[in-house]
């Protein structure tokens, strides 16, 4: 049976096919007019099917694709079929990529119109665009281009590839509390003045809540928003009507900026805006990460990273520079300050590194706060610090060295523990103390090593004497490193007498230094630099192990003392297994715990808590306890009480003028009398005179100690006092 062709059916199949097709179909007439128009092209251009018949497709083609469009319209004219890619704008003004498809319309062999499908590939095209163009940030950043310069590029690829569009990255500050632009080359500068430094969370056309919960954010028509009211005239007379933003985060979520993109019209972002979007935000995350990490790479190298401190390598940058800047201008001068900390490696020491690196800090945050105009502190390593004055007088240097000993006067609490630190400040200047780093460095340390050498607590500047000096203390430093190996050291015995008795209670252990070439070199020479090198430490045991062998010598050969009394430095005291060294001490010469006196000074106890443990492991031990020095350090008369402690000594400066100035009288007599309260011996040092004496038995002093009674001795020389009443007690 013959099939018989419907004609009408198949038109209208075709008719249906080409009106529900997914691509947008359309017919033209010879002279470009749409004469048919489906329901997809209804939604790629945005004109109804009745609007679209009325035009020619030629106002559509925009202005760089219109050439090549309509030489494609003349050869499909001509009767040529057509594969074109172009781009049209659509009824809101947007651009739109479109690969078309198009064959002529015969009508007795002549083309009597042409009809197209038309694929929208905007989407597509500008992801690629930016993807290829990607790259070329990329390279930028691996060369080394500024991160303005980068962020701007960015912008300025994500305006290229949208229509009516201006791009803004703000960056979140360190605490994330606001927003600052990072760049928005296309912002009009009247309104990024208005909006930089955005609070986050604040109502702003810049973000929105998009910083409360870092979501992306749309506001689609500015004139009704109620985030825009306190900006929108603002925003709306700069020809800003919408906004779509987006948090831009790192790779552990930490939010680092807001990328907005501000729109010329009242509208949403198309499909294909929201993908470049979101590239532009990976991108911008990327770059923002790499120079972030790279200043602070930057930072680190240049800046200490306990206390942000520039460090020693800026230091030596900055001075420098500024000597060859001086050079030209003789007139004016710079300054360094150069110091350590006083008794910093003790508390280190006694308290763990914890806490010495959060006193660093705290040192730290009060000399910035003592710097003024171009000055600058820089950490040198360790807990020295340098200062850099730049352009000052003499007398502008001693003032800031004063503020400085007087703001780090103050006690420091650090983690329940009451601290007080004292620096040495040395000062050279330039140019009367050298024309070059290394000169004004030692002779900076050299002035310090003054400073320290003067009890601490104070500033000098240099002095050409110093350089002497200098060479003294390393030469002295080397000799005193073989004085233990080569048995320099001896022990001399200065007796302490019962005031009451008139009798020797008990004998102090001093060290003496005799130099097989320089003699006697008195201790307030080498002990400053045992404590400054840590020799001290084994100085110290040999002092210990010593002593204990010469008061166990004596009492085997008949010649009783009650007591000897050995000295503990500061770094021997708040070293860990002090209790462990003098009890193996105690163990080997036999000696009996009670008749070993340790004694401490008062400025060790500065660390209440610290000291009070150490202490009651000593009294654990069975040995007795003597503060020296007392009236001269920081300790509080409420603290003895917490202290195991057996004496005080009182300290010759206040003995000196005792029987002369009411002062000294009644500072000696108020710890007489505070010391009889707590039930404790006290031990006057440095008594020279009857007169002195006479005061202290007055006043009930329990023992003395001094050349009115005896010099210290020799071993030898002492036997001879033993048991004897000392020579001028009449």
């Amino acid at each position: 049976m013959e099939s018989v062709l419907n004609y009408d059916s198949l038109f209208e199949t075709y008719k249906l096919l080409f009106d529900y097709n997914h691509d947008a179909c359309y017919a033209l007439d010879v002279n470009g007019r749409f004469i048919l128009f489906n329901h997809a092209a209804v939604e790629l251009t945005g004109y109804s099917e009745e609007e679209a018949l009325k035009m020619s497709i030629f106002p559509l083609y925009t202005e760089e694709y219109f050439d090549k469009s309509l030489e494609s319209f003349q050869r499909l004219i001509q009767g040529e079929p057509e594969r074109l890619v172009t781009c049209i704008t659509d009824k809101n003004g947007l651009k739109i990529d479109l690969d078309v498809t198009a064959i002529p319309m015969f009508k007795d062999q002549k083309v009597c119109g042409i009809v197209g499908i038309a694929r929208d590939t905007t989407s597509a095209n500008r992801v690629q665009t930016f993807l290829s163009r990607q790259n070329q940030v990329l390279e930028m950043i691996a060369k080394g281009s500024s991160f303005l310069e980068v962020l701007d590029t960015i912008n300025y690829l994500v305006e290229e590839l949208s229509t009516g569009v201006t791009c803004a990255i703000f960056l979140a500050n360190e605490d994330k509390t606001s927003l600052i632009i990072g760049s928005a080359p296309s912002l009009p500068m009247e309104y990024r003045d208005y909006i930089n430094e955005v609070t986050i969370g604040y109502p702003s056309v810049v973000a929105r809540e998009s910083s409360l919960d870092l979501s992306h954010v749309t506001v689609s028509d500015g004139t009704d928003d109620p985030w825009w009211s306190g900006h929108k005239d603002k925003a709306m007379c700069l020809g800003l009507k919408a906004c779509w933003s987006a948090p831009v985060f790192d790779n552990q979520e930490e939010l680092l900026a807001i990328f907005s993109i501000y729109f010329d019209e009242i509208r949403t972002p198309t499909t294909t805006e929201k993908l470049i979007i979101e590239k532009a935000v990976h991108l911008s995350s990327l770059a923002i990460q790499h120079y972030y990490a790279e200043r602070k790479i930057n930072f680190m190298a240049f800046h200490d990273d306990l206390t942000g401190l520039p460090n020693r390598r800026l230091f030596d940058e900055r001075v420098n520079i500024a000597i060859k800047l001086y050079e030209k201008s003789p007139q004016k001068m710079f300054g360094l300050m150069y110091f350590d900390l006083d008794r910093f490696k003790q508390i280190n020491e006694s308290l763990g590194q914890h806490i010495g690196d959060l006193l660093l800090k705290e040192v730290a945050d009060r000399l910035q706060e003592c710097m003024e105009g171009k000055n600058t502190v820089y950490r040198w390593g360790g807990d020295e610090f340098v200062l850099f004055l730049d352009d000052v007088s003499e007398a502008e240097v001693k003032r800031i060295a004063k503020k400085i000993l007087e703001v780090l006067a103050k006690p420091f609490h650090v983690k329940g523990h009451e601290m007080y630190i004292t620096p040495g400040i040395g000062i050279s200047l330039y140019p009367p103390d050298g024309d070059n780093l290394d000169e004004l460095l030692r002779k900076a340390d050299a002035a310090m090593y003054q400073a320290k050498k003067e009890g601490g607590n104070n500033y000098q500047f240099f002095n050409p004497l110093l350089d002497h000096d200098t060479r003294e203390k390393l030469e002295l430093e080397n000799q005193l490193r073989k004085a233990l190996v080569k048995k320099e050291f001896s022990l001399h015995y200065q007796p302490i007498i019962d005031l009451s008795t008139n009798k020797i209670s008990a004998v102090e252990a001093l060290i003496r230094w005799n130099h097989t070439k320089r003699g006697n070199i008195p201790p307030d020479q080498f002990i400053p630099i045992a404590e400054e090198t840590g020799m001290i430490l084994p100085i110290g045991e040999w002092v210990l192990k010593t002593a204990c062998e010469q008061m166990k010598e004596w009492q085997d050969n008949g010649l009783l003392i009650p007591t000897i009394s050995v000295n503990i430095s500061i770094r021997q005291f708040y070293q860990p297994n002090l209790v462990a060294i003098i009890s193996q001490i105690l163990a080997e010469t036999q000696l009996e715990p009670s008749c070993l006196t340790i004694e401490i000074t008062e400025s060790m106890t500065m660390d209440v808590q610290a000291a009070t443990d150490i202490l009651y492991e000593l009294k654990k031990l069975g040995v007795n306890i003597s503060i020296d020095d007392f009236g001269t350090g920081y300790s509080s008369f409420s603290y003895l009480r917490k202290f195991p402690i057996d004496n005080l000594k009182i300290d010759k400066i206040f003995i000196r003028d005792i029987a002369k100035t009411k002062e000294d009288e009644n500072i000696a007599t108020s710890i007489l009398l505070m010391a009889q309260r707590l039930g404790l011996n006290v031990i006057a040092e440095g008594v020279e005179t009857k007169e002195q004496l006479g005061v202290l038995r007055d006043n009930q002093c329990n023992k003395a100690q001094g050349y009115l009674f005896s010099k210290p001795l020799s071993s030898d020389d002492l036997k001879h006092l033993l048991g004897n009443l000392p020579p001028g007690l009449g």
